[in-house]
């Protein structure tokens, strides 16, 4: 089946449908695929801080769940 034969398929299926929960996730999906890459919208600095995160990330500079919920002396919830 075609690209074109695909879409009208789903644009039949679309207009008969009367679940209210599937039209709402089907619309949701359409927000976020016509929505621009969150991470275009950052400040210089945002993006800086992300860079640093990953690169700590990769070489290891990391901690456990468990050591930052002691460090920050809080329980681990869940």
């Amino acid at each position: 089946m075609g690209t074109e034969a695909m879409k009208l398929e789903l644009i039949e299926w679309l207009a008969g449908l009367k679940d209210k929960a599937i039209v709402t996730s089907l619309f949701n999906i359409k927000q976020a695929n016509e929505a621009e890459d969150w991470y275009l919208g950052l400040t210089p600095e945002q993006k800086a801080s992300i860079a640093r995160g990953l690169e700590d990330a990769e070489a290891g500079r990391v901690l456990s769940s468990e050591e930052m919920w002691k460090r920050y002396g809080r329980t681990k919830k869940g």
